[in-house]
């Protein structure tokens, strides 16, 4: 997965098979990973959770959006 289908100027770009590295602005901000069997996780570069465990890397991915909002 390349690029988000997020609309809100985040990148996400697959490092390895269950690991994606999150961008905005072109700046690395953290990371989505996990697996379909203990679930998918949002960290920041501190590697402090972002919204606690989803289901499914898009899910992940959306726990993002309202860090972006923010700026």
């Amino acid at each position: 997965m390349p690029q988000s289908p997020i609309r809100s100027g985040i990148t996400f770009t697959q490092y390895s098979p269950w690991i994606w590295h999150v961008w905005l602005d072109s700046k690395r901000v953290g990371t989505v990973s996990g697996d379909r069997v203990t679930g998918f996780t949002a960290r920041d570069m501190h590697y402090d959770y972002i919204g606690g465990a989803h289901p499914s890397p898009e899910a992940a991915m959306q726990a993002w959006v309202p860090l972006v909002h923010r700026h």
